[in-house]
């Protein structure tokens, strides 16, 4: 694969998973409207990110992979690499709460779905101003 084919494929995973994180965070900020909507987002942000997210970032951190360049690692452009890794692995990390969060809600088990909900949260308060810092960086750079 090219590496103009190759970073069409980064920018638009990048896009499509900044996309469904929009999607997420939108649907996280209702959880609370009651015990049943609570559960209902656990299990659909599982469902996100099973089949939409987990995809997305990966096919992003594979491309990431394959484009990055040793030689230009430092500034600004080590930066990107950073924020971007760090998107990833909150990412990564946020599965075992989503998961957790999910079999919670299918216990109908409340404290838990609340416990899980604020790692998500926590996790994505770092994760989420990476990603957007990353993607910023990777326009701004030539």
């Amino acid at each position: 694969m090219s590496k103009s084919a190759l970073l069409t494929a980064h920018l638009f995973a990048v896009a499509f998973w900044l996309g469904v994180v929009g999607v997420e965070f939108l649907l996280e900020r209702g959880r609370s409207q009651s015990h049943q909507h609570g559960f209902n987002v656990a299990r659909l942000h599982f469902q996100i990110d099973a089949f939409l997210e987990m995809p997305a970032f990966l096919v992003v951190l594979v491309t990431g992979l394959a484009l990055l360049d040793l030689e230009r690692l430092n500034g600004l452009y080590a930066l990107k690499v950073v924020a971007g890794t760090m998107a990833v692995l909150g990412n990564v990390l946020c599965v075992v709460p989503i998961v957790l969060r999910k079999r919670a809600a299918e216990r109908q088990d409340l404290s838990a779905v609340i416990r899980y909900s604020r790692w998500v949260d926590q996790i994505s308060a770092t994760a989420i101003p990476a990603g957007l810092a990353a993607f910023a960086l990777g326009w701004a750079l030539p």
